[in-house]
C-alpha cells in the first residue's frame, strides 16, 4: 500500500468499504451480504478465506479496480486513494477476525495479562 496507514485513512477505508463492498460481502466481510440473503447470487467471496488473505495488496487493488467473476470493477467510481484505504481497512478487518494474541507486540501482549 503506497499510503501510510493512519487512523483517519482506516476510517475512510471503513466508510468506503461499507458503501461499496458491504452490500455484497457484508460489513463483516464474510460474504453474507444482500445477494446471498435474497438468493440472487450463489457465490460472494468471504474476504477471510485463506486464498484472499494471502493475496498481495496489489492483487486486491486490481480486483477492486477491475473486478473479478461476477464482481464489477470500481475504478470509475472509487478514487485511487480510496481504493487503497479500502484495502487497508480490509486488512484490519481480516486481522480482527483471524489474528491472535501472538500477533501483538510483546509489550502490548504483556498488558493483557
Amino acid at each position: 500500500n503506497p499510503y501510510p496507514v493512519t487512523a483517519p485513512f482506516l476510517a475512510r477505508g471503513q466508510e468506503r468499504f461499507n458503501i461499496y463492498c458491504a452490500p455484497c460481502h457484508s460489513q463483516l466481510g464474510d460474504g453474507n451480504g444482500v445477494p446471498k440473503k435474497i438468493n440472487a447470487m450463489a457465490i460472494v467471496a468471504n474476504l477471510h478465506d485463506k486464498r484472499i488473505v494471502e493475496l498481495t495488496d496489489g492483487e486486491l487493488f486490481n480486483t477492486v479496480s477491475y473486478g473479478k467473476n461476477n464482481m464489477q470493477g470500481y475504478a470509475p467510481q472509487i478514487p485511487v486513494e480510496d481504493r487503497w484505504a479500502i484495502i487497508a481497512y480490509l486488512r484490519a478487518l481480516q486481522l480482527s477476525r483471524l489474528g491472535s494474541v501472538d500477533d501483538l507486540a510483546p509489550e502490548t501482549r504483556a498488558k493483557l495479562k
